[in-house]
């Protein structure tokens, strides 16, 4: 996107070089909102001639927020933080074994679709581009379906002791 510097004239205003502090400020914080209502915002870009050429970020939206995918309300972990995030690839028709997270998981569907069964819960379809927090503490299973594999990336926000970041497999659904 390439904003141009110049702004609007109004009759009583001449285009001339910004005069006094209120008058930069004032269009400093237009353009600025201009900027972010397109629901974009620049990332840092320092290796070119102009900052943020070429180089944007968009929200992705998540499902539910700012609950799980269930509705529950969380909090992260104390302690010492311990993030990793997985690329995590589901094959045509396989299943995952019954299993629960005890710390909030990002999930970006990144291909594919999956369907997630919640038990009691019922089942939920996440299709590319989906992204949400998984349920936190209730198993459940997720199913590649479609004719091409499940590409998730996968982000856990645990604590470094215990390492919380490990599914717990479970040995009935919720």
């Amino acid at each position: 996107m390439v904003v141009s510097t110049k702004f609007p004239v109004t009759q009583k205003e001449e285009m001339k070089p910004f005069s006094n502090t209120h008058h930069l400020l004032k269009h400093l914080i237009t353009l600025s909102l201009f900027a972010l209502s397109g629901h974009t915002l620049a990332v840092t870009h320092l290796g070119g001639d102009v900052p943020y050429e070429d180089i944007k970020a968009t929200v992705i939206p998540l499902i539910d927020a700012p609950k799980t995918i269930l509705g529950q309300s969380f909090k992260y972990p104390t302690g010492t933080p311990l993030i990793n995030a997985y690329n995590i690839e589901i094959p045509v028709g396989k299943k995952t074994s019954l299993h629960k997270h005890a710390v909030p998981l990002f999930i970006y569907v990144v291909s594919g679709e999956v369907i997630v069964d919640y038990g009691s819960k019922g089942k939920r379809t996440f299709k590319s581009g989906a992204s949400y927090i998984e349920a936190i503490e209730w198993c459940h299973i997720a199913h590649a379906v479609g004719n091409q594999p499940v590409k998730i990336i996968g982000v856990y926000m645990g604590q470094e002791k215990p390492d919380q970041i490990k599914p717990e497999v479970c040995t009935k659904p919720n």
